[in-house]
């Protein structure tokens, strides 16, 4: 059996460096047109509730900093819906298919490497912080929590997603013993992966003054045809349920 992977920022790195985030959604050549195509088509097919965030925040405008921004898939949405982006990401490969991608939609994002535990911009910078799927990947997330806070301007809000301990996906990997986040096989583990109740995650945001939290999202593309053949108007319910995502709003 393959020895665990250090808890480290550095260890974390590596595993993203090498498991470009939404890759497993096409087998096209890294960085054509038909490689974004498929990415975009597949992620909002599944991700339902991430359209209808993008929706709801259409016409925004102000500054905003995505944290994590993978390939610059929602970057590229943000954008588009009227937020002045910028966006950091830890891993020279995400940050490198993100600006081509960017360029590919004719769409003007600041890209930079960085660190969600340490922020490289002042105080009160922005008027909103996106960050999905990402915070539960550093090794101290209640700093990188504080570190969202203090760039957010008094009254800006966070837009967060963090894995659910109490969903139907967490209980299926627990019992099969599976890893998380795309593994290249049965030994493949991230190096962290946190789950978080709803009570956890209002401890987690306690320094900011209004947050609220639902859960979203029932089944992940390994699911398969039991993902993609349940109607959506199901999978809203379920995903209220036992969802895998908690979609949370946190204002300043």
């Amino acid at each position: 059996m393959r020895a665990a992977p250090p808890q480290n920022l550095e260890s974390v790195k590596d595993f993203w460096e090498t498991h470009v985030n939404n890759e497993y959604y096409t087998d096209e050549e890294q960085a054509s047109e038909a490689y974004f195509s498929e990415i975009e088509a597949q992620r909002y097919r599944w991700h339902y509730h991430l359209r209808d965030l993008f929706r709801s925040l259409e016409g925004s405008r102000g500054r905003l900093l995505e944290v994590g921004s993978g390939i610059g898939v929602d970057s590229i949405q943000l954008a588009r819906g009227g937020f002045d982006v910028t966006a950091v990401d830890l891993t020279d490969n995400a940050i490198r298919v993100a600006r081509q991608f960017a360029q590919h939609r004719g769409v003007a994002i600041d890209f930079r490497l960085g660190n969600a535990e340490q922020l490289d911009f002042p105080d009160e910078s922005f008027d909103a912080v996106y960050s999905f799927g990402v915070l539960h990947h550093t090794p101290d997330i209640e700093k990188a929590v504080a570190e969202v806070r203090r760039v957010l301007k008094p009254g800006g809000t966070a837009y967060v997603m963090l894995y659910h301990r109490d969903s139907l996906v967490n209980l299926a990997h627990r019992l099969l013993r599976l890893p998380y986040e795309s593994p290249k096989d049965r030994t493949d583990h991230c190096p962290i992966v946190r789950r978080f109740s709803r009570r956890g995650v209002k401890r987690l945001f306690r320094q900011f003054s209004k947050v609220s939290v639902r859960a979203e999202y029932p089944f992940t593309y390994g699911f398969g045809p039991l993902g993609s053949r349940t109607p959506l108007r199901l999978r809203r319910v379920l995903g209220r349920a036992i969802g895998w995502h908690l979609m949370i709003r946190a204002q300043r």
